[in-house]
This record gives structure tokens, sequence and C-alpha cells, in this order.
């Protein structure tokens, strides 16, 4: 067994090991499970030949009888395990030996049942039966309100805002059994978020609210969220309210939508549309974006009158730039000080608008007239900051959603369908999606990458010990089978693919593909003692049943205690479980089955093949 166990560990390294490959931010979370489980394979594989044999030196030698015998209980652990042993052997030997013959005579039958069921799988995925959540956050205990009002409100009026949505809290948490809130703390001037984000001004305030551990409540996040809603009374002037929780994992908000072009106010425009329509979406609980609406702006153009006396917007803005910003003439040096010396308007009128009636703009050719005669006002609604991604003007919407009710999937393609293509043909601008829709696109195109290394390396271990080119083809042959258990069981249990799944699903890979190792190899040795095709392959699945079911069993009682956690953040790694818990358990019967019924194709094409080349 040194080879086909040698093989069956070498490709489950080689199923694990194209994680490695996957980069980015989802590298750095979750590179270690891969370095992890590759150490404990070889770890192991060194302690199946090295170790376990000395452990297992005199377990199978004749136990010395005593000379006394101690009376024998009606009830013991011997005569339970003799019992079961004997009515698993009329099992194997009766009803499974006869229903693995029946599987191989109408082989074509058993293939197509397992296509059928796979197929039946694969329309649950592509009909959303099962979603796809990328990387799922457990629930947090901090909870974030940040308000913000339209430039030049009263600071007065931000701090009587944020004193209401202090007392909108207390009410929230005695309506809803009270002892649910552990601190709470008001922030006069700035924002608060977990990503580092955060805004500061006048018009700017924010609550930070620390709730009790989530297993410790029955209320979830997004059932307070929304009740404290439901309490707040928004102002005049209120630009934004928005009250989310701080999110673990990879950075960015659920969805993030960027926007980019080159008109601001076709972009703000657009913003404010998508804004309002993710916010109509089901399980949308609030949007931002990050283009904010400034103080009022005066801009200036240079008249028809201007034009003629040869004056250019350029001259007139560094006129009016040197009038108010000043210019500086000399730098004196004293000691290790430099002083600047410049020149400019006194404070009194370059902090009155009148001034600009009384300025005088100087012409090409030294003359000057008023400033009234040559420009044009008018007034517009100007922005707080604006920001630029690759080289372009940018604004990015995001949105937190309730992942009960939906997913960052389901929320992205109902708007990609028709508001995002509609915003694109009307404000001339182009739409991308950042964050962690940006990290899913890489790590899926990492992942992509990995997989086709994966199977090659499965194949050349296989082809290695089978030195056989079609073989390992059947051997693989059970990793698309297997992904039917592990659909299934996330549709049993009711929870979405995530990350995770993904790597459990590569993992399961590489697992089961053992069982199907061993049980080629027995079959060949079952081909050397001279029996046909079809008894060889019976003979076989009867004499593994026993090792493969055990294999299983106890992966899936490893198991067990993961996937019946209750924990909150135990809910992150449960999708992991599923998949190889359940991909296991389906496969084990899909290698009994299916494996045999390809295997008798090969095998007998093989001997009609044989004498033609003779």
């Amino acid at each position: 067994m040194l080879w086909p166990v040698v093989a069956s560990s070498l490709t489950t390294v080689a199923a694990f090991m194209p994680l490695l490959m996957v980069g980015g931010v989802i590298g750095n979370i979750l590179g270690d499970i891969p370095v992890i489980m590759i150490c404990v394979l070889i770890a192991s594989l060194m302690e199946c030949f090295i170790v376990l044999p000395a452990h297992l030196r005199n377990a199978f030698l004749p136990k010395k009888t005593p000379a006394k015998q101690p009376r024998r209980s009606t009830f013991s652990v011997e005569r339970l395990r003799e019992g079961f042993e004997a009515r698993f052997d009329a099992f194997r030997e009766g009803p499974f030996r006869r229903f693995s013959m029946f599987t191989l005579r109408h082989r074509g039958a058993t293939v197509a049942s397992a296509l059928a069921v796979t197929l039946v799988t694969a329309g649950l995925l592509a009909g959303g039966r099962v979603g796809f959540n990328f990387f799922p956050s457990p629930e947090s205990s901090i909870i974030y309100a940040n308000a913000s009002f339209v430039a030049g409100t009263e600071r007065s009026r931000m701090e009587d805002f944020v004193d209401h949505l202090q007392t909108a809290l207390e009410e929230t948490d005695e309506a809803m059994g009270g002892g649910l809130v552990r601190t709470a703390v008001s922030h006069y001037g700035t924002s608060q978020s977990g990503d580092g984000s955060a805004r500061s001004g006048d018009g700017v305030g924010s609550v930070m609210v620390e709730m009790i551990s989530p297993d410790a409540r029955e209320v979830r996040n997004a059932a307070f969220i929304e009740a404290w809603r439901e309490r707040i009374r928004q102002p005049a002037g209120l630009d934004s309210l928005n009250i989310n929780e701080r999110a673990a994992g990879p950075p960015g908000k659920d969805v993030n939508v960027r926007l980019t072009g080159e008109d601001a106010e076709g972009l703000r425009e657009a913003a404010d549309r998508l804004g309002q329509g993710m916010a109509g979406l089901p399980g949308v609980l609030s949007t931002a974006d990050d283009m904010p609406w400034g103080r009022e702006q005066l801009i200036y153009r240079v008249n028809a009158y201007g034009e003629a006396l040869g004056l250019t917007t350029a001259d007139l803005g560094n006129q009016l730039r040197t009038a108010f910003d000043g210019q500086i003439v000399q730098i004196h040096q004293s000691g290790a000080d430099e002083i600047e010396v410049r020149v400019q308007l006194p404070r009194e009128q370059r902090e009155s608008l009148s001034t600009l009636s009384q300025l005088a703009v100087n012409l090409a050719d030294g003359r000057k007239v008023p400033l009234a005669q040559v420009v044009e006002f008018s007034h517009r609604q100007g922005f707080e900051t604006l920001r630029h991604a690759e080289g372009q003007l940018a604004v990015e919407v995001t949105a937190e959603i309730n992942g009960e009710v939906t997913s960052a999937e389901e929320v992205l393609d109902s708007l990609s369908a028709e508001l995002i293509p509609q915003l694109e043909r009307e404000y001339f601008l182009q739409a991308s999606f950042e964050g962690r829709a940006a990290d899913q696109r890489e790590t899926l195109a990492d992942m992509r990458t990995g997989l086709v290394i994966g199977l090659g390396l499965m194949y050349g271990v296989l082809t290695w010990v089978f030195a056989s080119w079609s073989l390992p083809l059947i051997v693989m042959a059970i990793i698309p089978f297997s992904l039917v258990g592990a659909l299934l069981g996330h549709w049993a249990l009711g929870i979405d693919l995530t990350i995770l799944s993904l790597f459990g699903l590569f993992g399961l890979s590489g697992i089961v593909v053992n069982n199907a190792i061993i049980l080629v190899s027995f079959y060949r040795q079952q081909r050397d003692k001279g029996l046909d095709i079809t008894a060889a392959l019976n003979e076989a699945v009867v004499q593994r049943v026993r090792a493969v079911l055990l294999t299983s069993l106890t992966t899936i009682g490893g198991l067990l205690p993961l996937l019946f956690e209750t924990s909150l953040q135990a809910q992150f790694l449960i999708p992991m479980a599923t998949s190889i818990a359940f991909g296991l358990g389906g496969s084990t019967f899909l290698v009994l089955l299916v494996i045999p019924a390809l295997l008798s194709w090969l095998e007998n094409a093989r001997e009609r093949m044989r004498p033609q080349k003779g």
C-alpha cells in the first residue's frame, strides 16, 4: 500500500497547493489554511509509515489467557463488536454485493443517474436556490451612526441632532428589552467608521454604540438599526444619515459602485439616482457616497467687453489670487528662519464680498478697468471634496445590506440589469464594481488559475502511480460528482456559498480522489489474480466498502461539532465544513458506484483494442 497511500497524500497536497496562489486581501486572511493542511498531510504521511507500524507491532498478537478468568458480564464491548461485525459482513456479502453487481451490469443507467443528479444540483446553483456571498462577516458589536448636514449649517443644530440620536437610542434599547447597549459615545464635529474614512467639520456628528456580545442577545443588529431609524426625526438641512455596523474581513462596503466621468455635476446627479435605486432594493440598509455637497461657490467668467480688451480668464484668475491670497515679493533670512514677505489686501477687505466691486483689473497695455465691467458672476453649489481614480473624476456609491434578506451579488445583478446602463447612457460615464467586488474578481481569477494547475498536478501524480494515461481520468472523474453533495448540503442547510466554501471544495477534490485511488489499486490486484473485469470490479467494491465508509465517516464525524455550532462567530467557518462533510458523504456512494461503471467501460474498450494491436 506504499504507493497508493503516497499518491493519496500527494493528490490532496496538490488540491490545496493552488490555494497558495490566491493573493490580495483574501490571500492575507486565508493563506494560512493551505499551508497548515499541506504540513499536516506531510506529517501524517510520515507517521503512517514510520510511527504507526511500531504502534501496531503487538496489536495483533494473541492475548495471554489469565489463570483465573473473571466473570463476564451480560453486556460486553467484545460481544457488541462481534455482533456488529457479523451483521456488517452479512450485509456486505449479501445485499451490497448483489447491488454492486446490478450497477455494473447496468452501468449506463448508473452513470446516467449520477449525471441527472449532477444536472439537478447545477440547476439549484444556476437558479439562485443556492446563493453566493463572497465573504460574510460575523455580526459585530459596534454600530456607527454618522450624520452630515449641508454646508453652512450651524454647529448647534448638528449638536442638537446628535443628542436626539442618543435619546432615540435609549428609547430603542428600552423598547427591545433593555440591556442591549453597553456604551454609547457621541462625537461632535467628526464622523466614525472602521475603515479610516472619517470626516470632520461643523456639520458632521456621530454616535458610536457598543452593544453586548451577539451570542448574549436575541436581537440582531439589522433589527436594532431598523427600530432605531424609526424613532429618529430627521431635521431640515440633514444631508445624510448612515447607521451601519463595523464590518470584519476585507475592507470596503458590501456594495461599492464607482462612477467615473468628466462632469462633476453629472456624476453627482448620477450618484444620487444610483443611491436612490439601491435604497429601493429589498435588504439594503443604508447608502452613502464620497462626493458630498460643499459651500456655495461664486463663479466668474470674462464677458465680451473684457475679451475685446484682451483679458483672459487665466489673467483674471491670477490677479484675483494675488489680491486675496497675496504674492510673495521677498524671502528674508533671519538666522535659521525664513520670513516670507507677502503683499495682499487687508484682512477686512479679503473677508468682504463687496471688495469685488471696488477692485480694478490691469490690462496688457497698462490700463486699469473696474472688475465689474469685464466679468460676469454666477452662483452654484460646490463640492466638499472631488476624488479621482486612474486620472478621471470619480465618485463611489456604497451600500450596507442585510445578509438575511439579500446578498451583494443579487444587488449588483439588479443594478446591472437596468439602472447602471441607463446612467451610463444619460451621463456619459463608466461604472465599475469596486471594494469587495474587486477583491472577489481578483480572488476568483487566482482560483481559476490554481484549479488548472492543481488538476495538472493531480493528473501527473496519478499517471506516475498507475503508469497509465487513461486511468487517472477515471479516478479524477469523481471530482465533479463530489460537488453534488457539497451543493446539496448548502441547499439543505439554507446557507450561501462563500469563499471558504470554495476553499473546502478544493480540499474535497483531493480527499475524494483518495478512495478512488485505493479502489482502482485493489481492482488491479484482483485482475492479477485472474478474475475477469466485472468480477474484479465487484470484488474490489465489496472489499473496499468498509475502508471507504470508515474514511468518510471519521472525517464527517470530526466536522460535526463545527456544523452544529450555534455561535455566531462560527458561522463564518460552517460553509467550509459543509462543503467537505456533505461532499464527502455524497461522493462515498459515487466512488463505489460510478467509478466501477466508468472503469468497466474503459477496461472493456482496452480488451477490444488489444487483438487489433496484435
